[in-house]
């Protein structure tokens, strides 16, 4: 007469978990805990990401201006709208470059001026210049929602040296 196994081999099935997948998750655990530094770094490149965004959706907003009171231009508006289309097209240029980090708001880049200085230079004829439009005040104003992010995280890093 063959007797039972009184014990028979437990196999892990959907509501156990063997020790060796519990041993993998808690490495796995470690490696996704970050240091404070990586979790800033991250965080900066996500509000450059959203620099750049915002202003592109500014962007688009002063083109939908443009396009639809277009045909009571002056000269003046004119101007004003061709100069705002290029300083955004430098401030989403700028805020890519240090989303990508080929560049940081640090970096000199025309004598003892930064980036972040020279952007707030742009993003002030911007704003002027889309005052001369007619329809596009608001549009023109709303370039101060992502310089004010870069302004913050500037002030961030204020003990780093500027990087050439």
């Amino acid at each position: 007469m063959a007797h039972p196994d009184p014990e028979p081999e437990s196999t892990p099935g959907p509501d156990t978990e063997p020790a060796a997948a519990a041993e993998a998750d808690a490495e796995a655990e470690a490696k996704v805990e970050e240091s404070p530094e990586e979790k800033q770094q991250r965080t900066i490149i996500r509000f450059l990401w959203s620099c750049s965004w915002l202003t592109v959706l500014t962007g688009v907003f002063l083109l939908s201006g443009v396009l639809q009171t277009y045909k009571t231009y002056s000269a003046l508006s004119w101007l004003g709208a061709v100069v705002a289309v290029l300083c955004l097209v430098a401030l989403i240029a700028a805020y890519v470059a240090c989303a990508r980090g080929k560049l940081t708001l640090r970096t000199r880049l025309l004598g003892p001026f930064d980036l972040f200085q020279l952007s707030t230079l742009v993003m002030v004829v911007a704003v002027i210049c889309g005052l001369l439009i007619p329809s596009s005040n608001t549009a023109a104003l709303a370039l101060l929602l992502p310089w004010a992010l870069t302004y913050w995280m500037y002030g961030l890093d204020r003990t780093k040296t500027p990087t050439t």
